[in-house]
């Protein structure tokens, strides 16, 4: 991320294109609104030795941020001064899609270094007035599939912003067990009593998205707990009911208060069978999901009856139907974006991997990032037709056939 942060460096001849970003103001008038909102040049320059070569002084690295900011993915250190947020949401720049990546950037960036924030009244009735101001922003909740969905808008009228509360390795089935290791339910339950105190938190749109671990991981590792080495078809569907029914009773119950509760699906697998049949797993998921070291669940995921990426892929689509049933009988709208990830042959199509090539479960961003875009722009259309259903699709385009 490092690395890529540091491409945003403008020859002299592209400066006059990028300061008309910030028309009518001067790109130093921004840059001054920035740091009245709690942005440091010397904690940014000071989180590499990379940036520190890169950026000479605060001047320069303040600019570095005001052309990096449109990188969704991309954090550094800072701690939001309120006062001085509301003063740069409130500037009359005339490209409310980039101040929207710039109000973005900092919130998230906020959130990353104090994720205790989010448990702060103060801190959501400070925040959404301001964000508010420029577009329309939503809660992204999930563990790390869900950076593939924290997209800043391309609406014409309003741009969507995202907040995300990032829960790493996160199961959607421990979400409402107290003693879990993560703590995240506890977490998201102090996370919507804030909200719910914050005056302007209710009516703010959430979107949920967990399940990939329980599906990729958790069920795996009770396999091995059982000492299964035959993967069974019906205890994986009894596992899948279990997770998507305490996943929603969760969501239902802790986020009743609020207006627009979006669920959105699990990717379709990216690991190819011969990654699984070299026994991958996640280090942080094994430390929060088993008591096993990770190389003994390396060893033990060897020995496991593994189904075909195809058969994963039905899988992972199974659980996504249960999943959308469960949320139509409990109140909660599901976004289908599922098939518009795969090929022709029923599996997740080349363009989305290319860079991991079948090594990681994740998908790559950038070809990933318009259609989970797109998703979310959708679910939050203002039509009376999206209000009223509960679940809602979003095609593949034709270029991603």
């Amino acid at each position: 991320m490092v690395q890529r942060a540091l491409r945003f460096r403008l020859p002299t001849a592209a400066r006059s294109r990028f300061d008309a970003r910030s028309f009518p103001l001067s790109i130093h008038r921004v840059a001054a609104l920035v740091e009245e909102a709690g942005f440091s040049g010397t904690a940014y320059r000071g989180q590499s030795p990379a940036f520190e070569a890169a950026l000479p002084n605060d001047r320069a690295a303040v600019h570095h941020l005001l052309r990096a900011c449109t990188e969704e993915l991309f954090e550094y250190p800072l701690r939001l001064d309120l006062a001085g947020f509301a003063a740069l949401a409130g500037a009359p720049v005339a490209n409310r899609r980039y101040l929207a990546h710039l109000g973005s950037s900092l919130v998230n960036a906020h959130i990353a270094a104090v994720p205790g924030s989010l448990h702060d009244p103060a801190f959501w009735s400070g925040v959404l007035p301001a964000l508010r101001r420029i577009g329309e922003p939503y809660l992204l909740v999930g563990d790390s599939h869900s950076r593939l969905y924290r997209a800043v808008g391309t609406g014409r009228l309003r741009s969507i912003m995202p907040i995300h509360a990032l829960c790493t390795a996160g199961s959607a089935v421990g979400l409402d067990n107290p003693q879990s290791r993560s703590g995240y339910g506890v977490h998201l339950g102090r996370i919507a009593a804030a909200l719910a105190e914050a005056q302007a938190g209710p009516a703010l749109p959430v979107f949920f998205q967990f399940g990939q671990v329980d599906v990729e991981f958790v069920a795996t590792f009770r396999r091995i707990a059982r000492a299964e080495r035959v993967f069974d078809r019906a205890a994986f569907a009894a596992f899948a009911d279990e997770v998507a029914t305490c996943y929603t009773t969760f969501l239902a119950e802790t986020f009743a208060q609020f207006q627009r509760r979006y669920v959105l699906p699990i990717f379709p697998p990216s690991l190819s069978d011969e990654t699984w049949a070299q026994g991958y797993v996640n280090a942080h998921v094994v430390h929060l999901e088993s008591a096993e070291a990770e190389e003994e669940m390396t060893r033990r995921v060897r020995d496991l009856e593994i189904p075909t990426l195809r058969e994963r892929t039905e899988l992972h689509r199974a659980f996504n139907a249960g999943l959308a049933r469960r949320c139509r009988e409990r109140g909660l709208r599901y976004v289908e974006v599922f098939d518009a990830f795969l090929s022709a042959e029923g599996t997740v199509a080349p363009r989305f991997i290319a860079k991991s090539g079948g090594r990681d479960h994740h998908m790559d961003e950038p070809p990933v990032r318009p259609l989970a875009r797109a998703a979310l722009e959708t679910a939050l259309r203002p039509s009376r037709l999206r209000v009223r259903r509960s679940t809602i699709s979003v095609r593949r385009p034709a270029a991603a056939l």
